[in-house]
């Protein structure tokens, strides 16, 4: 029997509910570093279940994902190497600054269109840009409490490989889900190893602490990260870019105000809040111009 694809308010729904779960991401990843695992090791534990998971299921569908498996790697890498760069944002960085310059996603989209396939941007999209630039200045040295570091620049370019994953996604709409999902697991988990002893030395956790903590974490990993991974990944296939950037943006609110209640070490001074708005605002800008066909 085929499936005839979803509403578009079914998909929008799905989307806006994933991208709030993001959200709460950061907690997860705090958890476990309050309980003695180092930096990135963190976002290993909490990624790679999903993987080992996604893998069983590549394996029982063998043969309707062999012939697609290059594209699903190509899609998993960018989209996983993203999502590891904006987890590491999270260990190194503040949690609202992290989620704030990973939403520069719709400037680093423009720029790409315009350099890769010849798009022409009108003055309202490069004030769009301006903006956006205007606001990562802004956020990244207006003095809170956690200055400029590593984490920042991880951040900064997740958005950069995030954008290219979803573009892919878009280009091979027929590559299947697992595929895709298991190999944006497993380069999230890579990458943020990579990442993390690129900056420094790693502790790997002791085989106690790790006993201990790997049932947490395989639970998170598989009944709240997994599936709130495959929707947006499933929901980018019959949803536009502009309206998937949109709905996205509900992971910014529930950051923003999970980490201003639990974390209140972390604010952020006026100059970073202007930025901040400056960045939002040049999402929406960016995602209100584009055609309504798009949408």
């Amino acid at each position: 029997m085929q499936l005839h694809p979803p509403t578009p308010g079914f998909a929008s729904g799905a989307v806006f509910v994933s991208a709030s779960a993001w959200g709460l991401y950061w907690i997860p990843l705090r958890y476990l570093e309050n309980q003695g695992v180092d930096g990135t090791w963190a976002i290993a534990l909490l990624n790679f279940p999903a993987a080992c998971a996604l893998a069983v299921v590549v394996l029982l569908q063998w043969r309707s994902h062999k012939e697609s498996l290059g594209k699903a790697a190509a899609i998993g890498a960018l989209a996983g190497f993203g999502l590891a760069l904006y987890a590491s944002g999270l260990v190194y960085s503040s949690v609202v600054r992290a989620t704030l310059l990973f939403y520069l996603t719709p400037v680093w989209a423009t720029l790409i269109g315009m350099v890769w396939l010849g798009e022409k941007a009108s003055w309202q999209r490069w004030a769009a840009i301006l903006g956006g630039l205007a606001g990562l200045v802004l956020l990244v040295s207006g003095g809170g409490s956690v200055p400029f570091n590593i984490g920042d620049v991880f951040a900064l370019f997740s958005g950069v490989f995030w954008a290219l994953g979803a573009a892919m996604i878009m280009r091979f709409d027929a590559v299947p889900l697992p595929g895709m999902t298991m190999f944006q697991f497993a380069f999230t988990t890579l990458g943020a190893l990579v990442l993390g002893y690129s900056v420094s030395i790693v502790d790997i956790p002791h085989p106690d602490l790790a006993n201990r903590l790997i049932p947490f974490a395989s639970m998170i990993s598989v009944f709240a990260i997994l599936p709130a991974v495959v929707v947006l990944f499933w929901a980018q296939k019959f949803l536009f870019p502009g309206r998937v950037g949109l709905l996205m943006m509900s992971e910014v609110l529930v950051a923003v105000i999970t980490a201003s209640l639990f974390l209140p070490e972390e604010h952020m001074s006026p100059i970073e809040w202007l930025g901040a708005v400056l960045i939002i605002g040049a999402c929406l800008f960016e995602v209100l111009l584009t055609p309504r066909e798009n949408f």
